[in-house]
């Protein structure tokens, strides 16, 4: 079984990793690597899935450790748990509205494994903003802040902030689970922020990264991990501004 916990239906046919064609000669890849299950809309607008294997690099495990398995989000039909979404799906976002899931990744991580923190976010941690219950977050989760503060620092009320920075060992607490942690990425056709048991956490969009260096290498390792863009998709602009770490953690929300 995959991350997924379940067979993909019918309509789901394997992908072909767009570099495996035999006919091109690369040096092997000696970095560390990791399993991702992957499921998108392929330009048929039909549901893909594959798994590959690709770099265990920040870029790469940002974009999907995000949401924990387990985790309730909202779909047409009413609750719906991340694990269970297929490309395609509309989910509510923080705006009101609905949002079409073009893409989900997830991974695995062991007990105990070394460099992952996962954060869990206690219920009404952020007052209003939620979420409603207890929720486990992934290290690369970035949350939608809805705050005056926020506009002397990015000229917006609205930002995205890394989960991270709000940590104070009671509300929002790193932990190590003591078993195996299945972690969800998504992407929408643009910046979205889609409601997680009431909090908004952002879907994947690649303006978080615009920090670090983009170079070929990585952007050659983005092209595997979503096999959609191979097919004219993108992302569009961001809407939203990023707060970095040490401005999220200046704010006074709820608390923190």
């Amino acid at each position: 079984m995959t991350a997924y916990q379940r067979l993909p239906p019918a309509s789901f046919r394997p992908a072909l990793d767009p570099e495996a064609d035999g006919l091109t000669l690369r040096a092997p890849d000696t970095r560390p690597m990791a399993a991702y299950d992957l499921a998108w809309i392929d330009s048929r607008g039909q549901a893909t899935w594959d798994s590959r294997r690709l770099p265990d690099t920040p870029e790469i495990a940002g974009a999907v450790s995000c949401i924990a398995r387990g985790s309730m989000l909202r779909g047409t039909r009413g609750p719906v748990a991340i694990e269970d979404l297929l490309p395609g799906d509309r989910i509510a976002t923080a705006c009101g509205g609905m949002a079409q899931i073009d893409w989900i990744g997830s991974r695995s991580y062991r007990a105990m494994a070394e460099d992952v923190q996962f954060y869990r976010v206690a219920a009404r941690a952020f007052g209003g903003a939620g979420p409603k219950t207890d929720i486990v977050l992934g290290a690369h989760a970035q949350i939608l802040i809805d705050s005056a503060q926020c506009m002397p620092l990015v000229g917006s009320r609205q930002a995205f902030a890394p989960i991270a920075a709000f940590e104070d060992g009671m509300t929002v607490a790193a932990i190590a689970p003591p078993g195996e942690v299945t972690v969800y990425g998504l992407a929408c056709a643009g910046q979205e922020a889609v409601v997680v048991d009431g909090l908004p956490v952002e879907t994947y969009h690649p303006a978080r990264t615009t920090t670090r260096s983009l170079n070929r290498v990585v952007l050659s390792d983005i092209a595997k991990l979503f096999p959609h863009l191979g097919a004219g998709a993108g992302f569009g602009a961001p809407r939203v501004p990023y707060l970095s770490m040490s401005e999220a953690q200046g704010l006074s929300i709820n608390g923190h």
